[in-house]
């Protein structure tokens, strides 16, 4: 399944709560950065994920997998979450 920007900026802004994913789009490459916060800190970013990145649904998966599995050892609740079909 391929995924275009819209539907993973989606995907990623459900994909931290409680916490917010807040998504900056680059149309120019239709890549983005990402910023996980708290609504007071930051407490994960990724200055860059590329199209190549986000496309395929499994690397999107393992990407943000691999980013709550980070806040999660830093003591972050998040609520349950598995990659939209």
């Amino acid at each position: 399944m391929s995924i275009d920007l819209d539907r993973a900026t989606h995907i990623v802004e459900k994909a931290f709560l409680p916490l917010r994913g807040d998504v900056r789009e680059d149309p120019s490459d239709a890549s983005f950065a990402l910023t996980v916060t708290d609504g007071s800190q930051v407490l994960a970013s990724i200055a860059h994920v590329a199209r190549s990145q986000y496309s395929h649904a499994g690397h999107l998966a393992a990407l943000i997998e691999q980013t709550r599995l980070e806040l999660a050892r830093d003591g972050h609740a998040l609520e349950p979450w598995s990659m939209p079909g």
